[in-house]
């Protein structure tokens, strides 16, 4: 996870320092006046696994790709991330697995490999591999959510469960993982925990525009429903 290259393409940007409005002066000075250890140390915290939300796609890869002969666990990531971008599952795959059989405890390529693996239809080796990923970054919360959506459509609920719970630890995650909670629990006849989970949802859900949604509607029924 953390030996990122500069050169992967189609892979994750980091956006949150280009949404602002500020003119490239004004940012180089803001950026001239703040404490150079506290710039660093917070370059050194973010990663995909622990700020998933300040990483968005970037854009597909051009037709001609510069690694053509890979040897390094990178240039093999790399051009699995080139196939991926190309929908060549299959390439991508072995990219990957080669890749991890140079760094077997990379996160990141455990992640990808697993994703692909979902995609081609292998949900067993999708999922060795996304509990790969969260063994390798214990904080690598896509994963997480990965898992316990795939646990779900395998009607593995107390697996499920175990994966949404560890979104809880994640802020922006916390309030679709209390409402999926609550939902396993009642699936599983547990009502006094479906009942804590989704009131929690409730009372957070008030807070924001979620009020608004279906899904909030739903959990409304439901807890009516575990009320009776």
């Amino acid at each position: 996870m953390r030996n990122h290259s500069k050169l992967i393409v189609g892979c994750f940007i980091v956006f949150a320092s280009c949404t602002s409005k500020e003119t490239p002066e004004k940012a180089t000075a803001a950026a001239q006046k703040a404490p150079p250890s506290t710039v660093s140390q917070e370059q050194k915290s973010i990663s995909y696994a622990t700020h998933p939300e300040r990483f968005v796609k970037a854009t597909p890869a051009p037709a001609k790709f510069n690694v053509t002969d890979p040897k390094t666990a990178q240039e093999h990531f790399n051009v699995g991330v080139d196939a991926d971008n190309h929908k060549q599952w299959n390439e991508a795959i072995e990219q990957y697995q080669k890749a991890l059989e140079l760094k077997p405890d990379w996160a990141l390529a455990h992640y990808r490999l697993a994703t692909d693996y979902k995609l081609i239809g292998r949900t067993n080796d999708a999922i060795a591999h996304w509990e790969q990923a969260t063994r390798y970054d214990p904080k690598f919360f896509v994963a997480y959510n990965r898992l316990a959506s795939t646990y779900r459509s395998e009607h593995n609920l107390q697996k499920a469960i175990e994966n949404y719970t560890q979104l809880l630890q994640y802020p922006p995650a916390q309030l679709g993982a209390h409402y999926q909670i609550g939902l396993c629990y009642a699936e599983l006849g547990e009502r006094q925990k479906a009942r804590e989970h989704l009131e929690s949802y409730r009372q957070m859900a008030l807070k924001t525009g979620e009020k608004q949604t279906p899904r909030f509607q739903k959990a409304l029924r439901e807890l009516q429903e575990l009320e009776q």
